[in-house]
């Protein structure tokens, strides 16, 4: 009934048939910063020197490569080292280690526990505390080995084995899939042109590149840029794997972000802070570049710079750099979907553009997505009203760390946009009862009518230029009747360009009139707020806490010290916290990650003092 064939490509591939290679793989980098060392004790002297240098220094980033090392000055970052999931929870207040499930969850719960034998827990939403076979059920589709999990899709046979059953994460293995043609370098296979009639048999000249878990892949990643922090990554499908995978509707999601201030089509500047991608198009084969040789052997690159006019088999019909922005977003956003959904929560972008306020400054941020409390009233729920913002997801499409030989410069950027979006999340919690504050409220120029006297009149009172004064001009037409329409009521028509002109008012509103401002999970005995986002790059995750202060985030947004000095010394310099990078290919990353969001979710949703009492997660 429905021919999707037109926009069908990666499912037209085989394995093992012959066809035009890709790309070259994309080698799997990371940032790697050295960040400057901050004032913990009292401000940075770039604060106190002059205050309008803050606003200044960021109002002059026009394009990525602004961004220096004085950036990381001007915002005075404690950078701390890499933790595990349980160091991090057990750095904040509340027990908070408590709430991450033990690894023995991953195991089958006990068929005959009873049923009273834990406490109630509820959640700050009323909700009750997801336990272990919430957990278990949806942990186990994650165990799957990549390969059953896409033979699943295709609906194909796989060597007799039971097929797993996708309910959960059945989203994020056809995203999962989506990336693995740009990624899953394990059966790449590049073939030489046909030799000519006389010669030997066809040669073959095969190597698993950047992203398998095998030494050659390494030995090919350092050739090709020594300067890049690389990483291994083990294969995804074994060579037995032959059929072709599920059919991928694939989209033209070709889009350019400009790095200089440029109107976008909401109306707002890109900056820096927000993501350089520039997804390519997944509808067509690019041409194959030729991979780098191999050492030790004489004529092994002759062979290789002939491998553009060979054939390929193999998954890959991209690189990593090709693939479009948008299957690393879905991707990340159907892993987090069934973790959010257990605690009640709705994953959704900012539906006004997220921008972070410096001073008198508005800079455009990327925020991927937004986790977002459901409020009890279900009409409010059914109009689309929310609360938070809980937890960031922000993923960037920038790949090969260093291979333009800075590679401190590309980290520093990175760094900065990070923690764009960190402040950005920041400050939205801290209008918590608050109302908003529009730009140019109460002051003379959005409240009083002004005209400058010149010749011809007010804008639209006159069709062109003249000399002609005001009072001598000929008088208006009379106004025409008002239309209406057949039941009586008015004809509903445009303002003119000259009414708008006309028109005293502040600046537009920044905050979401449907969405209702809390810091929620915020331990209500400190002043300092825990802010979490998970960042993305590559087919990677990794989970970010920033603890920040309010004297600090009223400084950033207002550009003003405060008058009196805080009780913490360390006011002036927030601290920022990561784990390490995990791999959505692997077994072992992608559960770990998925147990230590769920304890990140379970504390921040855990009951405050005005619902049910703060119970920890019960072991």
């Amino acid at each position: 009934m429905f021919n999707f064939s037109g926009n069908l490509l990666a499912g037209q591939h085989d394995t093992q048939k012959q066809r035009s290679p890709p790309s070259k793989p994309t080698p799997v980098t990371f940032p790697s910063l050295q960040p400057p060392e901050p004032s913990i004790r009292t401000p940075p002297a770039v604060w106190t020197v002059q205050e309008t240098n803050f606003s200044a220094h960021f109002l002059g980033l026009k394009k990525p490569s602004d961004v220096r090392e004085e950036t990381l000055v001007f915002l005075n970052v404690t950078f701390q080292p890499e933790y595990d999931f349980e160091t991090l929870l057990s750095s904040l207040s509340n027990n908070a280690q408590s709430h991450i499930p033990p690894r023995s969850w991953l195991d089958p719960p006990g068929e005959h526990q009873p049923a009273d034998s834990l406490p109630v827990a509820f959640l700050s939403n009323g909700r009750r505390l997801p336990e272990q076979r919430e957990f278990y059920i949806q942990a186990r589709e994650l165990l799957f080995k990549n390969g059953d999990a896409f033979s699943t899709l295709t609906r194909k046979s796989n060597g007799g084995q039971a097929r797993p059953r996708l309910a959960h994460f059945r989203k994020f293995w056809e995203s999962l899939d989506n990336l693995a043609y740009y990624w899953d370098t394990s059966l790449d296979e590049y073939l030489p042109p046909a030799p000519k009639s006389g010669s030997g048999g066809e040669e073959t000249v095969s190597d698993s590149l950047a992203g398998s878990s095998n030494t050659k892949s390494q030995i090919v990643q350092n050739e090709a840029d020594p300067d890049c922090v690389s990483t291994t990554k083990p294969g995804l499908r074994t060579p037995e794997e032959e059929e072709p995978r599920k059919k991928v509707k694939t989209e033209e999601m070709g889009r350019e972000e400009t790095p200089s201030l440029v109107h976008n089509a909401n109306g707002f500047s890109n900056g820096p802070l927000a993501a350089n991608a520039s997804s390519m198009m997944a509808n067509r084969v690019l041409p194959a570049r030729v991979p780098p040789s191999k050492p030790g052997t004489k004529d092994s690159r002759s062979k290789l710079d002939n491998l553009s006019n060979g054939s390929y088999r193999g998954y890959r019909i991209g690189n990593g750099a090709e693939m479009p922005d948008q299957y690393r977003i879905d991707c990340v956003r159907a892993f987090l979907e069934p973790i959010a959904w257990s605690f009640g929560l709705t994953l959704s972008p900012h539906r006004r553009p997220p921008v972070l306020k410096l001073g008198h400054v508005r800079f455009p941020v990327r925020m991927s997505s937004v986790a977002w409390r459901s409020p009890k009233d279900m009409m409010k729920a059914r109009q689309g009203h929310m609360e938070g913002p809980i937890l960031g997801v922000q993923c960037r499409a920038d790949v090969n760390f260093g291979s333009t030989g800075n590679l401190y410069a590309q980290s520093a950027l990175d760094a900065v946009r990070e923690l764009g979006g960190l402040l950005l999340l920041a400050q939205e919690r801290a209008r918590e009862g608050r109302p908003e504050r529009r730009e140019g409220e109460g002051k003379w120029w959005t409240a009083k009518e002004r005209w400058g006297g010149g010749p011809g009149g007010e804008v639209g009172e006159a069709t062109g230029a003249t000399d002609i004064p005001v009072k001598d001009a000929a008088p208006k037409a009379e106004e025409k009747s008002v239309e209406r329409n057949r039941d009586g009521s008015k004809v509903r028509r445009r303002p003119t360009p000259a009414e708008i002109w006309k028109t005293i008012r502040c600046g537009n509103s920044l905050w979401d009139p449907k969405v209702t401002y809390e810091a929620i999970g915020k331990d209500r005995s400190v002043e300092w707020d825990d802010v979490f986002m998970i960042s993305s790059l590559n087919h990677h995750i990794s989970l970010l806490n920033l603890r920040v202060h309010p004297a600090y985030l009223e400084y950033i947004t207002e550009g003003e010290l405060p008058g009196e000095s805080p009780s913490d010394a360390d006011w002036c310099s927030p601290k920022l916290r990561r784990t390490r990078w995990f791999d959505l290919f692997n077994i072992d990353d992608r559960t770990e990650a998925m147990r230590g969001i769920w304890g990140i979710m379970s504390y921040l949703m855990r009951a405050n003092s005005e619902g049910h009492a703060d119970t920890a997660m019960n072991k």
